[in-house]
């Protein structure tokens, strides 16, 4: 009934840890949801049986696994909550008594996170960077002990046997019987006078190093230690409460939210683009094969003006609506006659051209400004510029104070690589302006 309560308690803060940090949208997307890790590595023992005088912290280490789950809120804190399976052993000669013990640990806790990579220690960008948490957790053990098949514990000689009677029981040497240990933890370890809980509580601390492989993926090393309540993960109660130590490496996937550089085209509705029609004729552009119709002109269902008779001027310029089939017509639609063709080839050989030989030093300065004006004013065009807004002033490349259809092309461009500062309607109103100016 208990780990049933504490599982309850631990999927409660889970689900709570996560629910608030989603309830801007009721429907639950990838960018919601936590990070999620595995992790493997060695567990070890820290406790009332010490080992051989030459061991350590790592010499009786067992394999473990586990997951974890993580909610960031913030750049420095978030929420994780942790499970870890395996084993831990460990053996000694105590008074010429051979004590072992082998324990499976399940262990959950959810922990208080702090991250140094939160921009005011560490560069958020840093690839490699330190972490350590603190929390709170539920442990579930259960020793065994690998004694003879009858329970009878391994004594210790000194000439190296194991037997089955103490060395110093009168008559041993010729009594007792040398045992061979079978490595095997199949003897259930209770304590005579205390029927102990096999279940504690847990302050976890974790210290560790990750590294970011991808935005998604990010390896973390770490170490644990483990504090229990309880004194008996080893079945042996001499004074101060057992200790955990796990040491590991962890993969973790990030649900991660796309950046503004990713998502710069989330104010642009490609829709729009797709149904705009420039000349407004109501044919699309990307279906409309003649592009700028004039208005109030009918058009059919190409966007091209109606040719009635088909001789190649629209109806709206044709002067001459019922040209025969196949008849050269004029830019106004009207037949040309074989009379009408002989004159225009009579007239285009009867032009003379005069030329005029002059020397600068024959023309007076008033003469030279004279020719000069005609010259302008016979083969210029003079373009009435519009002032540029100011929004669309970097892209007069040129400087000639004039937005030229290069000049608009680099713009659309540069809004879909991210290069300028336009949006979807900023892009309708330069074109606009473009024909407008």
């Amino acid at each position: 009934m208990m780990k049933k309560i504490i599982l309850i308690s631990f999927v409660s803060i889970l689900l709570a840890s996560t629910n608030a940090f989603s309830q801007e949208d009721e429907t639950i997307t990838p960018k919601n949801f936590p990070s999620i890790g595995a992790h493997f590595g060695m567990l070890s023992y820290i406790g009332d049986i010490k080992g051989n005088n030459s061991s350590n912290i790592f010499t009786y280490t067992k394999p473990a696994y586990g997951f974890y789950i993580e909610k960031k809120f913030g750049n420095i804190f978030g929420v994780t909550v942790n499970g870890m399976f395996g084993k831990v052993s460990k053996s000694q000669l105590d008074d010429n008594i051979f004590i072992n013990f082998e324990s499976s640990i399940m262990n959950f806790d959810a922990n208080l996170l702090i991250d140094f990579d939160n921009g005011k220690i560490i560069k958020e960008s840093s690839v490699f960077s330190p972490y350590l948490s603190v929390g709170f957790g539920y442990l579930v053990f259960d020793p065994y002990g690998d004694l003879s098949k009858s329970g009878i514990k391994y004594n210790h000689w000194s000439d190296g046997t194991l037997r089955d009677l103490p060395e110093t029981t009168p008559g041993a040497d010729t009594t007792s019987n040398i045992m061979v240990r079978d490595h095997i933890y199949e003897t259930k370890l209770t304590d005579s006078t205390n029927n102990y809980a096999r279940n504690t509580f847990t302050v976890p601390l974790r210290l560790g190093l990750k590294f970011k492989l991808s935005p998604e993926i990010t390896a973390r090393v770490s170490a644990a230690y483990i504090i229990t309540f309880s004194d008996y993960i080893d079945n042996y109660a001499t004074g101060g409460n057992d200790k955990l130590f796990y040491t590991s490496f962890g993969l973790q996937y990030n649900f991660v939210k796309k950046s503004e550089a990713e998502n710069k085209y989330k104010d642009f509705d490609f829709s729009e683009v797709d149904n705009m029609d420039s000349d407004g004729d109501g044919v699309i552009d990307t279906k409309d094969l003649c592009q700028n119709t004039p208005n109030g002109v009918e058009i059919d269902n190409k966007g091209c003006a109606l040719d009635g008779d088909k001789d190649g001027v629209p109806d709206y310029k044709d002067k001459e609506l019922d040209s025969a089939k196949d008849a050269i017509v004029n830019e106004q639609g009207i037949t040309l006659t074989a009379e009408m063709i002989a004159a225009m080839e009579q007239e285009r050989d009867s032009v003379d051209v005069t030329h005029r030989v002059f020397k600068a030093d024959d023309l007076t300065s008033n003469e030279i400004e004279a020719i000069q004006k005609q010259y302008e004013s016979s083969t210029s065009k003079k373009i009435t510029k519009s002032v540029i807004p100011a929004k669309f002033a970097s892209l007069d490349v040129d400087k000639d104070n004039y937005i030229s259809a290069k000049e608009v092309t680099g713009g659309i461009d540069g809004f879909f690589e991210g290069e300028n500062n336009l949006n979807a309607k900023d892009l309708n109103d330069l074109i606009d302006f473009y024909f407008d100016q």
